[in-house]
C-alpha cells in the first residue's frame, strides 16, 4: 500500500482563505446596485421638497409686505419667477402653473370669499364692511416637479422620474390702510 504525502503549497493545495472573497463582492455589487443607489436616489427628494417649500413661504412673506395688493401681484410675477426659474431650477425643481390668491374669511365659518389677481374685492369684504371683522390671507400656490438624484427612462415617480406636488403657501395680508389720494384700500388696489 502506497502512502499518499500531502501536497505543498505550490503544488495544487488551494488556499482556502480567499474563497468569501468572491462570494461577498457579488453582495456588495447587489447591495449596492439594489439597495443603497435607490435609497441615495429618493433620499435626496425630502430636501428638495423642503427647499421648494421654504421658497414658496419665503416669497409669500414678501409679497404680503407690498403697499399694494397690485403691487404684490407685480412682484409675484417679476420676482416669483426669478426665484422659480434660477434658484429652484438648479436644485432639481421644475415649477409650473403659478397662483397667486387672496382669501378672506369672515366671522362665520361659511363665510369665505376668494379673490383672484385682478379682480376688486366686494364692498361689504372690505375692512369697514358689513361682514367685518375678516381676515385676509395671500395665497401662493404652485405645480412643483422635484426630480431624484438620477433620472432614468423607465419612468417611476419618485424613483427615476419626477414626482410633481401642489405646494401651497400663505401669509396674512398686513396693509389695512387707504391711499391718502383716492381713499380706497391697499388691499383694494
Amino acid at each position: 500500500m502506497k502512502v499518499s504525502q500531502k501536497p505543498g503549497p505550490g503544488e495544487g493545495a488551494r488556499n482556502r482563505r480567499g474563497h468569501a472573497m468572491s462570494e461577498f463582492a457579488t453582495a456588495l455589487i447587489v447591495l449596492i446596485s439594489f439597495i443603497f443607489m435607490p435609497l441615495l436616489n429618493i433620499s435626496i427628494i425630502p430636501v428638495r421638497y423642503l427647499m421648494a417649500q421654504g421658497v414658496l413661504n419665503e416669497l409669500s412673506h414678501r409679497v404680503v409686505l407690498c403697499d399694494k395688493r397690485s403691487e404684490a401681484s407685480a412682484m409675484f410675477a417679476g420676482d416669483g419667477s426669478v426665484w422659480s426659474k434660477s434658484l429652484l431650477s438648479k436644485c432639481g425643481v421644475t415649477v409650473s402653473n403659478p397662483k397667486l390668491i387672496l382669501t378672506i374669511f369672515g366671522k362665520e365659518p361659511a363665510d369665505k370669499l376668494v379673490v383672484s389677481a385682478g379682480d376688486t374685492i366686494p364692498a361689504e369684504w372690505l375692512p369697514d364692511g358689513a361682514k367685518a371683522p375678516n381676515l385676509y390671507s395671500m395665497e401662493l400656490s404652485a405645480d412643483c416637479a422635484i426630480a431624484p438624484f438620477v433620472e432614468c427612462t423607465p419612468g417611476l415617480p419618485g424613483f427615476t422620474s419626477p414626482i410633481t406636488m401642489r405646494l401651497k403657501a400663505a401669509s396674512p395680508w398686513e396693509n389695512f390702510g387707504r391711499d391718502p389720494a383716492t381713499q380706497e384700500y391697499y388691499v383694494n388696489e
